[in-house]
């Protein structure tokens, strides 16, 4: 992909926590109940993200090691997850993997239960925003 083609891609997946805000507020009685199944997906779709960064980088050990470091601490410090560390992680990975069309749908469909979460339309968009930036920023100091 070109260089600005990326940047389109970056703009599309940065507005699936914001599209996934106003899904959550269309549909506000489903909340309730699938908050749990929400954030079972998160946790299954940012597993599988780093597992396509490791695999797309499996002979660059610093970045896949990267990857499943961030996988085990995820998984073993669930209580104090961050989200804006998540945009951060996924805005770095996308800039710097080969694989951004599977890439981008997982990181897509994790920014759809982010923003159904999402106390506020301005955590959503913030989270957006995080992930633009910093997906943007890696691909120019690329």
């Amino acid at each position: 992909m070109g260089t600005m083609s990326d940047v389109l891609v970056a703009l599309v997946l940065s507005l699936a926590p914001l599209t996934g805000y106003v899904l959550g507020r269309f549909a506000k009685e489903e909340l309730a109940p699938g908050r749990r199944w929400f954030t079972l997906a998160q946790h299954v779709l940012f597993v599988a993200t780093m597992f396509v960064f490791a695999y797309a980088h499996k002979l660059q050990f610093v970045h896949a090691g990267v990857g499943l470091a961030l996988i085990f601490a995820y998984l073993a410090f669930k209580q104090f997850r961050i989200w804006w560390l998540v945009q951060t992680v996924f805005g770095a990975a996308f800039s710097l993997t080969s694989q951004q069309f599977f890439l981008g749908s997982l990181i897509f469909l994790h920014g759809l239960p982010t923003g159904s979460l999402a106390k506020k339309p301005k955590d959503a968009l913030l989270a957006g925003a995080i992930f633009l930036v910093v997906s943007v920023a890696v691909m120019r100091l690329l």
